[in-house]
């Protein structure tokens, strides 16, 4: 595979705009085009595969610009000079009238000449080259990265309008993905995808170079099928060469710094590195300078980095040691820095002191990096035996060892009299922490978090105000968790002085509060805390809590039903905010979302890829959702061993919230389909009265949008009652649902069907036109049916109704189809030479199979087809 990335011709992909535009203009009769783009960007592929396209006829002259030849006149068209005297070859005039005698005599009519390498052409070649254009002796593709670069002639034609112009831009990241899924030879998950469209900036030629050094290192690694980016630490061992080996002096040691120290403050490098050293680096693409208050320098290429940076660690180098040393020592140093750096040593087998490794897990866990809190921890050893380090490993995620550990260690500690006031206090909110989030809620909870309040009132200073800040984020998450959304709403606007309050605790309660929201049905509040949350830039020190926002706020958006723009911001990698969106989380959340929607192949083509890469780590606690999401967009699309198969592999015990509600929710949905339809309808009716019964409002909504979906009509006056009260995309839909179902009336129901298509819901939109179709009256306009079809073809729900016909002997499936003609029980047993009774049989099994319940909805399932 290494070998196929680095030595063989890749794919062009992601260019068939541009080559069309070099074809046109070549076929349109133009004297050609000039093609604009930078360095690695594809410029050379385009011409050829747009030349390669002419008419076999076609004569195609390649000539490529030299800087050894470029003193020498017309070096570049040696190879049309060989054949005339030398004479001619003196004279401008004579050469030119022999080229145009040269081409005029070639088949194919003009000869289309690709020229390369322009900056390097001697000028005499690009005056005649362009002569010849301009009489109609040749048609020319000039290949440039810049005009200001480009020969004058070359410019003259184009600002003449002579040549046209087609510009290579960098790479889209879908155009990015395609071409690492044509490179890879299978599906590339979205985080790898992601980290090598930005850390090439859509060059190709930069994506040929970071994709072999990420293979080369191991940081690149297939599974299940599944390109996925490894994000464990791959510490020193088997990296290849890195790209920078070759650096030497000053370049060397700027290049050594960043790899080592991540993105560092400009200031701090500038101490060690000339600017000079640095404005050259940056021209030559290497590192990239990032503005603001306190400006930061970066490697360009993070994957070269990781590559240079075990090198390092192998091999430390005394300058860059020395350098590294003096940086340590500073008490400017970001925390981001610092933990990159406590990282470093570890990698090259220095001691590290326990206070600095509880310091990083700290900073790290701040960060959201528990990759990195987690191995400070580990290099710490006996993290049960400090406070702070027990605090900062009930921040990670874990598995049920982790948690008992934790919970003996925690219990452990808090016997010690002599223990400090503050510390107490945070390993007892430790402990709440880690039983909120790895068992239900119980009395024992309840109890911890009584001698929390009591700990954290002991303590006095800055501590205390934090850990009174923590307390009432920690006390409002268990409100959410247990429904108690009228709690959230009244405590969490205590935390925050306004819409544009950007401390940790007002973001973090901004987020819940958006939860809250959607739930109880309030999605005008939403949209504006949406909208202030989207602005607001958390603190650098505490990303984690503008992660944990972020989250809420797109579940916010999503739970009202906005499933389409939710998944529009989780995949357009240009609104996504790399601060704050983890990519493995947001291609598992949008894979849910289109599962939900019953958009079972887009959700399969997401959802995989997340299953590959949350089976490496899963941060955010999406794996079980995930599966049980896959399972159900399995069933919708027939394969059903599939999602029995996702379904057993989902883990027992409590996994958490929202992990548990989903994984409920998309059981019951996948029973719906692979057990019993009414059943189904039954748990869903359960989940809308316990909503009801806590007040959820929107929530109640879609357990009961759900529960007439799945065919308990009884409660459609309900939904109806229900939408009417709230707003949004989801209650507008449920409106019209249940209008349709209460009246019976195929109009109404196409309607809503028309509206949910629209919108996205999918499911909704199938199950709406099929009870159309199944409604209709002969004297009803065929029009009608004929949309409500062409909807139903678009969903899983037509997916599933025709492998149930499928399902049928070959005798039901005709007996069927005689029933949607028309025919009676008589007439089918005279042309199946069977009896009447036997006739009979034949269309009862046919409908049982179907889940039909009269001759009508037989003949809509087999009619008009």
């Amino acid at each position: 595979m290494h070998e196929r990335v680095t030595q063989g011709t890749w794919p062009l992909v992601g260019r068939s705009a541009e080559t069309d535009q070099v074809r046109a203009a070549l076929l349109g009769g133009s004297s050609g085009v000039l093609l604009v783009g930078a360095s690695g960007q594809g410029k050379t592929a385009v011409a050829r595969h747009a030349v390669n396209a002419l008419p076999a006829e076609q004569e195609i002259l390649y000539i490529r610009g030299s800087s050894l030849g470029a003193p020498t006149d017309y070096s570049a068209l040696t190879v049309l000079l060989v054949d005339l005297d030398e004479a001619v070859t003196r004279t401008p005039l004579l050469l030119l009238t022999a080229l145009q005698a040269l081409f005029a005599g070639l088949p194919g009519g003009r000869p289309v000449v690709v020229v390369d390498n322009v900056a390097d052409l001697d000028p005499a070649s690009a005056t005649a080259l362009a002569h010849l254009a301009s009489t109609d002796s040749v048609r020319l593709v000039v290949i440039t990265e810049q005009i200001t670069r480009t020969p004058e002639p070359f410019v003259e034609l184009w600002q003449s309008r002579v040549l046209g112009r087609v510009d290579i831009e960098p790479l889209t990241f879908e155009q990015t993905r395609d071409l690492l899924r044509e490179v890879l030879g299978g599906e590339v998950s979205r985080a790898l995808a992601v980290g090598l469209w930005r850390a090439s900036d859509g060059n190709a030629g930069t994506l040929r170079v970071l994709l072999s050094v990420a293979l080369e290192s191991g940081q690149v690694r297939l599974r299940d099928g599944i390109w996925v980016r490894c994000r464990e630490h791959p510490g020193s061992a088997g990296l290849g060469t890195s790209v920078f080996d070759d650096a030497t002096g000053a370049a060397r040691t700027a290049l050594a710094l960043l790899s080592v120290l991540g993105e560092t403050p400009l200031r701090i490098l500038l101490d060690h590195i000339p600017r000079e050293e640095v404005d050259a680096l940056r021209q030559r693409g290497l590192i990239s300078v990032h503005a603001g208050e306190d400006p930061t320098a970066v490697i360009a290429a993070p994957f070269a980095a990781t590559s240079f940076r075990a090198t390092l660690a192998r091999s430390p180098e005394p300058a860059i040691l020395t350098a590294l040393d003096k940086i340590d020592g500073r008490t400017d140093l970001p925390p981001a820095v610092g933990v990159v750096l406590t990282s470093w040593l570890l990698d090259a087998g220095g001691v590290v002191a326990d206070h600095r490794l509880g310091v990083a897990a700290r900073h790290a866990n701040l960060l959201a990096r528990p990759d990195a809190a987690r191995r400070f921890l580990d290099a710490l050893g006996d993290w049960q035996q400090h406070p702070a380090g027990v605090v900062e490993y009930a921040r990670l995620p874990r598995d049920g060892a982790d948690v008992r550990a934790l919970r003996t260690a925690i219990d452990t500690l808090l016997q010690d009299p002599a223990l400090a006031p503050a510390d107490r206090a945070a390993l007892r909110l430790a402990d709440a922490r880690t039983r909120l989030r790895s068992a239900p809620v119980d009395d024992a909870l309840l109890d911890v978090l009584r001698r929390c309040e009591a700990d954290c009132s002991a303590v006095e200073g800055a501590d205390r105000e934090q850990l009174a800040e923590d307390l009432a984020l920690l006390r409002l998450e268990l409100s959410l968790i247990t429904g108690r959304y009228r709690e959230v709403l009244r405590d969490a606007a205590a935390l925050t002085d306004s819409l544009l309050d950007a401390s940790s605790t007002a973001v973090r309660g901004k987020g819940m509060l958006m939860m809250a929201l959607a739930a109880t049905g309030q999605h005008e509040r939403v949209d504006v805390l949406a909208e202030a949350l989207a602005q607001i830039r958390p603190a650098a020190a505490r990303p984690c809590d503008g992660q944990e926002a972020h989250q809420s706020a797109l579940l916010a958006l999503a739970l009202a039903g906005r499933i389409d723009e939710v998944v529009q911001r989780l995949r357009s990698v240009s609104s996504s905010r790399p601060d704050v969106q983890d990519e493995v989380w947001a291609e598992s959340l949008a894979g849910i979302l289109l599962a939900g929607a019953g958009r079972s192949r887009e959700a399969l083509r997401l959802l995989l890829p997340a299953l590959a890469e949350l089976g490496l780590e899963d941060r955010s606690g999406m794996l079980p959702a995930a599966k049980a999401a896959a399972a159900y967009a399995y069933a919708l699309d027939g394969q059903d061993d599939a999602a029995r198969g996702c379904l057993d592999g989902l883990q027992h015990g409590y996994i958490g919230w929202p992990a548990v509600r989903l994984v409920d929710y998309f059981r019951v949905l996948t029973a719906a389909l692979l057990e019993d339809q009414e059943d189904a309808a039954q748990a869903m009716l359960r989940f809308a009265n316990l909503e009801r019964a806590l007040g959820s409002k929107g929530l109640e909504l879609l357990f009961l949008l759900q529960t007439v979906r799945l065919g308990e009509a009884s409660v459609a006056h309900r939904l109806l009652v229900r939408s009417g009260e709230l707003t949004g995309p989801l209650a507008h839909l449920a409106r019209l649902f249940s209008r349709g179902v209460l009246s019976q009336d195929a109009a109404l129901l196409l309607e809503a069907a028309e509206a949910a298509l629209a919108a996205g819901h999918h499911d909704l939109a199938g199950s709406s036109s099929l009870l159309a179709v199944q409604l209709r009256a002969p004297e009803d306009d065929p029009l009608l049916f004929v949309r409500a079809e062409q909807i139903l073809r678009q969903t899983s729900v037509e997916r599933r109704r025709s492998l149930t016909r499928q399902a049928l002997t070959e005798r039901e499936r005709a007996v069927a189809r005689m029933v949607a003609r028309g025919l009676s029980n008589k007439d089918i047993a005279a042309a199946e030479h069977v009896s009447v009774r036997t006739a009979e049989g034949y269309v009862h099994r046919a409908m049982s199979k179907l889940g039909v319940h009269n001759r009508k909805q037989l003949r809509s399932v087999f009619g008009t087809r």
